[in-house]
């Protein structure tokens, strides 16, 4: 039923942003990690959510636009986790020559994890998350109401 495949969109959206909140409590939970090198420094990791576009999702929709009728037929899909980058700003450089871990020339590297950013990023995917239920509930309704318009 192309009608219920509509609840595809809100359930990916949910897990994408479920994936986020994970990705976004790892960041946080290295955020005070160190390291010898900048390199070595965690960083901080970042979700890119894309439409998803399977050869079967591109196919029916090639398809759908020589027939009229065919659009009913076309299943969404929802939203994908694209990747997981890196945020590419360098680690911070901190002077502690007592530290184990410091360099030659007593630096040891934080981080590029701002834990402030990380409480935002979550709030929004939780936000996110709460919008994308309500769509699914009211999907959900729809779905119950039609089911209920024929019996007396």
């Amino acid at each position: 039923m192309a009608f219920l495949s509509s609840m595809n969109i809100p359930l990916s959206g949910m897990t994408a942003e479920r994936l986020r909140l994970d990705i976004i409590a790892q960041n946080v939970a290295n955020a005070d990690n160190v390291a010898t090198t900048a390199e070595d420094a965690y960083k901080r990791q970042m979700v890119v959510f894309g439409e998803d576009r399977t050869f079967k999702s591109v196919l029916r929709t090639k398809l759908g636009t020589g027939e009229a009728h065919f659009h009913k037929y076309i299943q969404y899909r929802g939203v994908e986790c694209r990747e997981i980058v890196e945020d590419e700003t360098p680690a911070e450089p901190v002077y502690d020559p007592t530290h184990p871990l410091a360099d030659e020339y007593g630096y040891i590297y934080e981080s590029n994890v701002d834990v402030a950013t990380e409480q935002l990023d979550a709030i929004e995917a939780a936000n996110m998350y709460d919008a994308n239920l309500a769509v699914f509930e009211v999907v959900k309704s729809m779905a119950q109401k039609a089911l209920n318009i024929g019996k007396g």
